[in-house]
């Protein structure tokens, strides 16, 4: 018994000793796909050209759960769980709230769920499913703040 808590006890620390909680592996994957350490293609409106990965970096314009407002906020909307699921009017159309489905689909097209096209700087990207579900999980991990 002895042995196998002190072979399970070292999977629940961090290296400086602390406790760290276990991050489901979409969540650790969405955020990579918001910061940019895993790519993600993407083009602006009406070009076929894709976009340097740099340049699609979600972190670029974008705060994200839990990030204290930055210079990119001023940008573009933060991104977090409630900005996305709560219903509110944004870029002058009515109130929506996102759902997997409306984000994904919003990352692919550029037209949110109330019809209403984003601005051209926003990348259309080709985003496939499971990164589309893990950038969802990211962003909206945890309670509302």
């Amino acid at each position: 018994m002895a042995l196998a808590l002190t072979t399970a006890l070292p999977a629940c620390l961090a290296s400086d000793g602390s406790r760290e909680a276990a991050v489901p592996a979409s969540v650790a994957r969405g955020a990579r796909l918001f910061d940019g350490t895993e790519p993600l293609a993407g083009t602006l409106s009406g070009h076929s050209t894709p976009l340097p990965v740099v340049a699609t970096r979600c972190i670029q314009c974008h705060s994200g759960p839990g990030k204290s407002t930055n210079a990119a906020s001023d940008f573009a909307p933060p991104l977090d769980r409630r900005q996305l699921r709560e219903a509110r009017a944004r870029r002058g159309g009515p109130p929506i709230a996102y759902e997997q489905a409306s984000f994904c689909r919003t990352l692919h097209t550029g037209v949110d769920p109330a019809h209403i096209v984003l601005p051209r700087a926003m990348p259309r990207f080709d985003a496939d499913d499971a990164q589309c579900a893990a950038l969802w999980d990211y962003l909206t991990q945890g309670p509302a703040e």
